[in-house]
């Protein structure tokens, strides 16, 4: 394994690691370690990433992307959990490296232990990178809340608690309960042998 080098560096250097795992987010010269997601938090990125794909992909309305790097223009590099690029915008997919590089129209992100990054750091830096719409989901709860930019800051235009449909103004006529698509079904119990 690569030993990652822990000091002060350069985008040029963070291009030059090798890929993980593990997986980092660069801030202001700075790697962010990835923690490795939970069961639960992929269940939960799975079903909205199908519900969505399905949507966007019959109406051509452009590309969703599960935890793909984001290359923002102030230097960031984050990876969302959930993302969605307008068909317009497809030109920010880099062709070498196949990566985001500028602001996408939506990110997603699935709180984890601790929430304060999603809900106060990532907050401000999706807007002050021009990122349209911010979903951020209670991994906990499945509350799911609908953030779109305004020029005094993010403005939440749609919220459901758990067990609710969300249905979001980015994408009318869209609606996903989630806690319905992760419900587990009981096993079937097994038969009982004939009796003689």
């Amino acid at each position: 394994m690569t030993a990652i080098p822990t000091r002060h560096m350069t985008l040029e250097e963070f291009l030059a690691l090798p890929e993980g795992p593990p997986h980092y987010e660069f801030e202001e010269g700075e790697l962010i370690p990835l923690p490795s997601p939970t069961l639960d938090h992929q269940d939960i990125l799975l079903a909205l990433a199908m519900a969505l794909k399905q949507f966007v992909d019959a109406r051509q309305l452009g590309r969703v992307f599960m935890e793909v790097d984001v290359y923002l223009p102030d230097g960031r590099v984050l990876i969302p959990d959930l993302g969605f690029l307008s068909a317009e915008r497809f030109s920010l997919i880099n062709p070498v490296d196949r990566k985001i590089h500028g602001t996408p129209d939506l990110v997603v992100e699935i709180t984890s232990e601790d929430p304060t990054r999603d809900r106060i750091h990532k907050f401000s830096v999706y807007f002050n990178n021009g990122v349209p719409w911010y979903w951020i989901i209670d991994s906990a709860t499945l509350a799911v809340e609908e953030y779109r930019a305004t020029p005094e800051g993010y403005l939440r235009v749609s919220s459901v608690g758990p067990g609710a449909a969300f249905q979001p103004r980015l994408f009318p006529g869209f609606a996903v309960n989630l806690a319905e698509r992760l419900e587990v079904a009981a096993p079937e119990t097994e038969a009982e042998p004939p009796q003689d």
